[in-house]
């Protein structure tokens, strides 16, 4: 793989919004995910998103479970991780969402995704553009919190973290 730059950065407008409206969660059971890239730029893949059932891509078709975020609480990270020294690159997505409102149901909910060994999850951002957690080894929860809270307006549900790590960036896809 050649390592030479191709393209450039340039500003664009200030019509760019943070945070995430929505998440759609899959458990996946093959034994890979792989995607193939749906454009000459590696990075994004084509998906059919149908009734909440996407197929796309790789081997990956299931059913995807919506997660809907209240506005400016949700969020999405990736940390690119690179060692000289190792001559490793890779990079670790973290996505990190909430669930209001703590019932034993949505409890139980948390402890499955807590279980699972291999996530996917498609996030849509408050800009209209969909990414993918676990988009070569799959996500897992690395981390959750249930509170009650103290005060009246205090949240009183959960926050969960799906981690991933991938060899490239995440994909954005195109639907």
């Amino acid at each position: 793989m050649a390592c030479n730059l191709s393209t450039s950065v340039t500003l664009d407008c200030r019509d760019n919004l943070g945070g995430i409206e929505t998440v759609w969660l899959a458990s996946v059971t093959g034994s890979s995910i792989s995607f193939s890239a749906g454009t000459a730029d590696g990075y994004k893949a084509s998906f059919t998103f149908d009734n909440n059932t996407v197929t796309g891509e790789g081997d990956f078709t299931g059913v995807l479970y919506e997660f809907q975020q209240p506005r400016q609480s949700a969020s999405l990270a990736e940390t690119g991780n690179f060692s000289e020294e190792n001559g490793v690159a890779f990079y670790q997505s973290v996505l990190s969402m909430v669930i209001n409102k703590m019932t034993g149901e949505r409890l139980n909910a948390l402890d499955i995704l807590g279980q699972n060994t291999k996530l996917v999850a498609v996030v849509k951002d408050n800009n209209g553009r969909y990414f993918i957690v676990g988009n070569e080894t799959g996500g897992i929860v690395t981390s959750s919190t249930s509170e009650t809270g103290t005060a009246f307006g205090d949240r009183n549900g959960m926050t969960v973290e799906i981690t991933g790590f991938a060899t490239s960036p995440m994909y954005e896809l195109e639907f």
